[in-house]
């Protein structure tokens, strides 16, 4: 049996193809929508993939099980489960899975496992592998019902839906995980960095056994205070999670061998607005967007936390034009905006910003001020700035400035209004990534008096300058 998992960094997603060699054919769990990878895996180890298994509709990128049918052709099988009612059965599965239901290629089965809780329709798959053995499972694809060091959270389908799909997950990891073999290797679909649990490990694989010892989530006690225990400190749920899940129960259309945004565009047409209703979004380093940009675009710096942003703070009913430091990245990028579903990136600034200023277009500068300066304008008058934490809950009670306004970075677009338009505002994050973002997004909104505090919160730390902590 041949095993690859393929992780995502940024959204850390796991998926995996699972081969048998002595009949050629491959299964695949849970693939992301840029396919070519599984397929160049199993071409090199002169696998088939035949079929293709989901654990549940994700709600944190688009799922892609019908893109891999639409590269491979009718042969390849979907596998979805129908655990759920039918808002949960994708329409593209070509078979409708129930508790129990097994899955062959050549000696190695996968039998569905329905373990609802983080959704409910959601089936963890136990590989067994019959040359081996017919009654233990080998390993087990827990999807996003058992992480390594957590389970999966309830709550991303409301408040509603909450307190049952709570119950459903104390009885799964209660009840049904009861009767799984301590040596049985557990392989997840996310790992550290997800927001799809709250204490993920950075370990990639663990077995049954060992998270029955050391999984804080599969201490038994009384229901009620488990699930408080599991609520609590949960991290924002991103508004874009909303809409994956409808993408991925409706099933999204295919995009092929062809990358969107490919289309270059010369700074005039840019700047004449050709491409009508156009965001523009500068994924250069943050350092670079301060030294010069064209106003009214949004910076998201290049690199794994891309997309997870992008879902954040970008609308979905608007196409994208790209400014890039490097035209080369270009793929990535659209590869990284594919993940969450934008779909609707137009093109990209020929020549970057260079062509712009070239070309006498407006330019317009960020602010950027160390943490000494924030700490001299506080100390002359703090009345006189306001210092705009964009950081997590968790971040904020660890330390934080005397006085700051405490808005996380991916809710901003909904509460701006609560920030002063009479004063500067120093935008404060962990390291300045974040924050470039948050001022981006002010300065596109009409603030004029808006710096990133570079280096954030940890120069700030390493400074020893004075925080206030929330013992909550």
């Amino acid at each position: 049996m041949l095993l690859y998992q393929r992780f995502v960094p940024g959204l850390a997603i796991a998926s995996y193809v699972v081969g048998d060699e002595r009949s050629g054919q491959a299964v695949v769990v849970d693939p992301t929508r840029d396919v070519d990878d599984y397929i160049r895996y199993a071409k090199d180890n002169d696998l088939h993939i035949r079929h293709v298994l989901e654990t549940h509709v994700h709600a944190d990128y688009v799922c892609g099980s019908s893109e891999l049918k639409a590269r491979l052709g009718k042969d390849v099988e979907i596998h979805c489960s129908g655990a759920g009612d039918d808002e949960w059965t994708p329409p593209y599965a070509d078979h409708v899975v129930s508790d129990g239901d097994e899955v062959a290629v050549g000696s190695v089965r996968l039998k569905a496992m329905h373990t609802p809780g983080h959704t409910p329709e959601h089936t963890s798959w136990a590989l067994y592998d019959d040359s081996r053995s017919r009654d233990t499972p080998w390993l087990i694809f827990t999807g996003d019902f058992l992480f390594v060091g957590d389970v999966g959270r309830p709550d991303l389908l409301g408040k509603e839906a909450q307190q049952q799909l709570a119950h459903q997950l104390y009885q799964s990891v209660f009840e049904r995980l009861s009767g799984w073999p301590d040596i049985t290797e557990i392989f997840p679909g996310h790992g550290a960095g997800s927001l799809c649990g709250k204490a993920i490990s950075s370990r990639r694989s663990s077995t049954v056994g060992y998270e029955r010892r050391f999984n804080a989530s599969l201490k038994e006690k009384p229901e009620a205070g488990w699930v408080a225990d599991l609520l609590g400190d949960m991290p924002l749920t991103p508004p874009y999670f909303r809409r994956m899940k409808q993408v991925n129960s409706k099933g999204p259309k295919a995009i092929g061998n062809l990358q969107s945004g490919e289309q270059r565009w010369n700074a005039k047409s840019v700047h004449e607005r050709v491409c009508d209703n156009c965001l523009i979004v500068d994924v250069r380093s943050k350092e670079a967007f301060s030294a010069a940009h064209i106003p009214g675009s949004i910076n998201i710096p290049f690199g794994p936390t891309l997309p997870t942003w992008a879902g954040w703070v970008l609308p979905y009913d608007r196409p994208t034009l790209l400014v890039l430091d490097e035209p080369g990245r270009l793929q990535e990028v659209n590869t990284h905006l594919l993940r969450v579903g934008f779909d609707d990136v137009r093109g990209y600034l020929e020549g970057g910003i260079d062509a712009w200023e070239t070309s006498g277009f407006e330019l317009t500068t960020l602010k950027t001020q160390s943490v000494h300066e924030l700490q001299k304008s506080i100390s002359h008058s703090q009345d006189a700035i306001t210092v705009l934490d964009v950081r997590t809950e968790k971040e904020w009670n660890s330390g934080h400035i005397d006085r700051a306004l405490h808005i996380h970075g991916g809710t901003l677009q909904d509460r701006y209004s609560e920030i002063s338009r009479d004063k500067p505002v120093a935008v404060i994050c962990g390291s300045g990534y974040r924050g470039s973002i948050a001022a981006s997004f002010l300065q596109r909104e009409g603030y004029e008096r808006v710096s990133n505090v570079m280096g954030g919160m940890s120069a700030w730390k390493a400074a020893e300058l004075p925080t206030e902590k929330n013992n909550s």
